[in-house]
This record gives C-alpha cells, sequence and structure tokens, in this order.
C-alpha cells in the first residue's frame, strides 16, 4: 500500500503542476487536515490548521492571491515512510507586497487512507519529517 501512498502524492504533485485545481481537489479526503504550525512560511498562512475541502481552498486562495506574487514548487523527493509520505519540497517565490525573494526546501509528512490524502503536516526541513514520521537518518 505504501507505493501506492506515494504515487498519489505524486499525481498531486503533477495535477499542481498543470493547474487542474479539480484533480487536486479529487485527490483529498473531505476532511482533509493541513497543518502549518511548523512550517517555514507559517508567517504567510492565516491559520495554523486548515480543514475540509474549503480549508484548503482558502489555502490556495491566500497563497496565490495574497501572499505571492509568483510562487512554483519543485518536488525534490518523495520518501515511502510506511503508513506516510514524505515529499521534500523546493519553494521558490515572489512575495506580494514585499516583492522580495524566497526560496526554501521544506518538507511534508502525508497520510493517506482509502486513496485520499487525510492530513498533510509541513515541517522546516527532511529531518524533522522523518522525525515525525517515525524514521531517522
Amino acid at each position: 500500500m505504501s507505493r501506492e501512498n506515494v504515487e498519489i502524492v505524486r499525481q498531486l504533485y503533477d495535477a499542481i503542476d498543470r493547474g487542474d485545481t479539480t484533480a487536486v481537489l479529487g485527490l483529498y479526503d473531505p476532511e482533509i487536515e493541513w497543518h502549518f504550525a511548523r512550517s517555514p512560511f507559517r508567517n504567510l498562512v492565516r491559520h495554523d490548521v486548515y480543514r475540509g475541502r474549503d480549508g484548503l481552498r482558502d489555502f490556495i486562495r491566500e497563497r496565490y492571491e495574497d501572499a505571492w506574487e509568483s510562487i512554483t514548487d519543485e518536488l525534490v523527493e518523495l520518501i515511502d515512510a510506511g503508513e506516510h509520505v514524505i515529499s521534500i519540497v523546493n519553494t521558490q517565490g515572489r512575495g506580494r507586497r514585499s516583492g522580495a525573494q524566497a526560496e526554501k526546501t521544506h518538507a511534508g509528512v502525508w497520510t493517506i487512507r482509502d486513496g485520499k490524502v487525510v492530513q498533510v503536516v509541513w515541517f522546516p526541513g527532511r529531518e524533522e519529517a522523518l522525525e515525525a514520521a517515525g524514521l531517522s537518518e
């Protein structure tokens, strides 16, 4: 099952690259939770946790319409972590208000049940994500 979970996260990033919001939202459970309390981008979002697909839509709107003039995510690596998938992502963007360039590699721990993403917790880096998923380098 874990290889299938890795493929679900890969499909999600592919849909993001295509700008296919319908496909993106379809890969999430209706009760999805996105956690940003430990994210390096915490100061650019309004909530520590976004819940449900409506919450995810709010996050997407905040990210693309409020915080960033331009932003891209490059998927660097996906790690099979048993019941979790860890994504290592390099994000580059230009702040909407400040015009400042930002670049940061960060990590997400994805939990998938019944073929849908039920939770994503964002961390400042690979080591924190591996630890949260019960792995260590």
